[in-house]
């Protein structure tokens, strides 16, 4: 009688404890997701739902898709649509592969068709470009991206895309394009399966090119800020400097730049000869009348023409180390056997080298307040004797943030190209300060200038200190030009 109860006991235990499965259709389109239902479930451990295809086995290779149920009692579960067939959506306890129930489902392949289409078939270069898309799966990974004509889906091809998240109808609005054919596409489920796809084209705008110039007098050597707009959008669009009235001829080019496919944006001319052949060489533009010219294409005929004149202006500096009967109370040392010590009329700074490989000294000079109107580097190294290899560099903060630039005569021995290093920007220095040191040169670095060779899109807001790992260094400063 005791094991009667006992089985008994089980047999109502079993029953309370059966887990209760529903899906919202018995029949989906191929484009469908497959929602869950489950209730009454023990929520001990990681209970999970798997779909599999009808009649296969419990085993894990089998299902096409599975979902934690979160350890809840009761809850709901969304799966990807599926593809045709029947299926069976299976409930399991505890992380095992013991079926507790299950229900059978079917899809069919006459679901709904995924269409996009675009607002119009021809866009000007000015337009954005608005996307429509119905019955895509609902899937928060469904996306769509506008490629090139008769390129490929892979990843790197796309010009623009945007997720489509679980909308299953809805709207995306891409920005303006250069002048060319392109497709927009509609992917499900994070994959590069095209679902659907639109062919437009983009005409060049009839809104005429405009050139702006931050200023229309320059002091020399002064860089050039130009805002365009309306650029036709070709990669090989360009605007150039010519000298006032010289023919289009590209001899006559002093200096240019390609706008890359962009049809409105900013681009700096003026940094000619930005490492100078000589101290007194400091490169850029002369006292003279030039034009910037916008071309299309690559062509000569230019498009629009703006004019602006250079002048010989005054030099004006702030002096921050003069190093007379005494060096500024303004220097930190960072690293390096000595500090910072006058020495015939200059501040001396140690290097420290580790087996002739690496100084680790550094030095700074640290400004009173940050400098946002004087962007050029001058100071005087060597003459006293023969000093080890050190660089110079400058503290700034920019449009992109915090920034530390380096100027090295090493990298010129090696003939490094400018580099960038998270923060870090490295420069070869054009007067080499260590194999001539016992000989005073002048330097001379136009600090903006340098920066956009390596971030042409940057700007600096100011410059807050000097800094460097050695060196025999006096008159310290920084020039307006």
């Amino acid at each position: 009688m005791l094991k009667k109860i006992i089985y008994l006991s089980l047999f109502f235990v079993s029953i309370l404890n059966a887990a209760v499965l529903k899906t919202d259709k018995d029949i989906y389109s191929n484009n469908q997701q497959i929602v869950v239902s489950f209730s009454e479930m023990l929520a001990e451990g990681h209970d999970w739902i798997g779909i599999y295809p009808t009649g296969s086995t419990n085993e894990w290779a089998n299902q096409v898709q599975w979902n934690w149920t979160g350890d809840k009692v009761e809850g709901t579960v969304t799966f990807r649509p599926l593809p045709e067939g029947s299926y069976d959506v299976r409930v399991f306890y505890n992380n095992s592969f013991n079926m507790e129930r299950s229900k059978q489902i079917r899809v069919d392949a006459n679901g709904a068709v995924t269409t996009v289409a675009t607002s119009k078939e021809v866009y000007l270069t000015e337009e954005p470009i608005i996307a429509t898309f119905n019955n895509m799966s609902g899937d928060t990974h469904d996306w769509m991206a506008i490629y090139p004509a008769g390129s490929s889906s892979d990843w790197g091809n796309q010009i623009d895309w945007k997720w489509v998240e679980a909308d299953i109808s809805g709207q995306r609005t891409f920005g303006s394009l250069p002048v060319g054919d392109y497709e927009v596409r509609v992917f499900f489920h994070n994959s590069f399966n095209i679902e659907a796809n639109a062919s437009f084209s983009v005409e060049a705008g009839t809104t005429e090119v405009s050139l702006a110039l931050n200023k229309e007098v320059y002091a020399q050597n002064e860089l050039i800020y130009i805002d365009y707009t309306n650029m036709q959008g070709n990669e090989s669009d360009w605007i150039g400097i010519y000298p006032a009235g010289a023919s289009f001829n590209f001899e006559n080019v002093i200096d240019f730049k390609q706008t890359k496919g962009n049809i409105n944006g900013q681009i700096s001319l003026g940094g000619v000869d930005t490492f100078p052949d000589t101290e007194n060489n400091p490169g850029g533009l002369a006292p003279g009348n030039y034009e910037v010219r916008a071309f299309y294409n690559n062509s000569l005929g230019a498009e629009v023409v703006k004019s602006f004149t250079v002048t010989q202006q005054v030099v004006n500096s702030t002096l921050y180390e003069s190093a007379d009967e005494n060096i500024s109370e303004n220097w930190v040392h960072i690293s390096g056997p000595n500090a910072p010590y006058l020495h015939k009329g200059m501040v001396n700074l140690t290097p420290t080298w580790i087996d002739n490989f690496t100084n680790t000294s550094e030095y700074r000079l640290v400004f009173p307040t940050p400098n946002s109107t004087q962007k050029v580097l001058e100071l005087d190294a060597g003459g006293i004797r023969w000093q080890p290899h050190f660089y110079i560099g400058v503290i700034l903060e920019t449009t992109n943030g915090s920034r530390k630039m380096i100027w090295d005569p090493f990298f010129n021995h090696e003939e490094t190209k400018p580099f960038k290093v998270n923060q870090f920007l490295n420069f070869p220095l054009y007067v080499d300060t260590q194999r001539v040191s016992t000989k005073k040169l002048h330097v001379r670095l136009d600090v903006e200038k340098y920066l956009r060779l390596l971030e042409p899109n940057n700007k600096v807001i100011s410059i807050s200190a000097f800094m460097a790992s050695g060196g025999d260094l006096d008159e310290i400063k920084l020039s307006s030009h």
